[in-house]
């Protein structure tokens, strides 16, 4: 009667306005809720939380707009956005976030996909760092050389030197 790979989703689940939901709501396709939720809600497409809303509890879709009330994480893969009216409470995680003026946010955001790019740059940074240390000791060696039996650099060098100068400056006024 049915093929198994048969798209039977539809276009989606709609809450009404009156309706109220205890427990998990998970649809592939889009979710647009009018009414209350005490529970999970999971979409593989887009979720809209509409001014009439109320969600309490986690959710995840791809991408979220929420104008009612949130109590909860979110996690938006592509795209979160809040709206004039929506109120989020609660930690977020998207890759990209839009907060209109007038929105109310109260929690923590984290942006998907740049915590490794942070990561990435700090070790690449510290390994910079080590290669041009290991350098600079490379260099240095290069310009020791051997003066009474010690190794000295050049910086030394320049030290004997300039205190030999001021040793026959001071010579010659004593003449």
């Amino acid at each position: 009667m049915f093929d198994k790979n048969q798209d039977i989703g539809g276009s989606g689940t709609v809450v009404g306005a009156n309706v109220k939901l205890n427990g998990v709501l998970k649809d592939m396709n889009d979710i647009t809720i009018h009414g209350t939720i005490d529970g999970e809600v999971i979409s593989d497409k887009n979720v809209l939380i509409s001014e009439t809303a109320s969600v309490k509890g986690p959710m995840g879709a791809q991408m979220i707009t929420v104008s009612g009330k949130v109590n909860g994480t979110i996690t938006a893969n592509k795209k979160l956005e809040i709206t004039p009216t929506g109120k989020v409470y609660g930690s977020i995680a998207t890759k990209d976030l839009v907060i209109r003026s007038g929105a109310v946010f109260v929690g923590k955001s984290t942006m998907i996909g740049h915590e490794k790019d942070e990561k990435s740059k700090t070790k690449q940074s510290k390994e910079k760092t080590k290669t041009e240390s290991e350098n600079s000791k490379g260099e240095e060696k290069e310009t020791e050389k051997k003066s009474g039996g010690f190794w000295i650099t050049n910086k030394q060098d320049d030290k004997q030197e300039k205190e030999e100068s001021k040793q026959k400056s001071q010579y010659e006024l004593e003449k």
